[in-house]
């Protein structure tokens, strides 16, 4: 098991930016615990977050391409999946981006998992974010 350490600021402009960046380093691993201390001095969180590296280590998609870049049908699933996200972020009272990335839309939208192991060899879908929010994706995606 390995460790790393983050700070959360509670500055709002702050607090965002650490936010993502610790949801990203978790869509990367596999979460086993973690601890919480306030850092008065500092106005701060310290998060120790305990984990393993995940077994998945070559994600589909290694290039990067954008919205324009997907077919027409493939758009209109990135606009479904846009949807539910925004749907989804407003329920859980998150940012649209907590739940998933643009990018990771648009892979889904290019390769169309069509279950749970399919989804978690997409860059970003780690087992907890695939088990969270896969039975909504593949009822999208199985649905168009």
């Amino acid at each position: 098991m390995k460790v790393k350490v983050f700070s959360i600021g509670l500055e709002a402009d702050m607090l965002e930016k650490d936010q993502m960046v610790l949801n990203e380093f978790l869509t990367t691993v596999t979460f086993k615990k973690s601890s919480t201390q306030f850092v008065e001095k500092g106005n701060y969180w310290s998060l120790l977050v305990h984990y393993d590296d995940n077994e998945i280590t070559n994600p589909v998609s290694l290039e990067r391409i954008s919205f324009e870049d997907l077919s027409t049908k493939d758009q209109q699933v990135y606009l479904y999946l846009k949807e539910w996200r925004t749907t989804k972020a407003e329920k859980l009272q998150q940012k649209n981006y907590m739940i998933c990335h643009n990018s990771e839309l648009i892979d889904l939208a290019r390769f169309k998992p069509s279950n749970l192991d399919e989804l978690k060899q997409i860059k970003g879908f780690g087992p907890q974010k695939a088990e969270k929010f896969g039975d909504d994706i593949l009822a999208i995606l199985n649905a168009v």
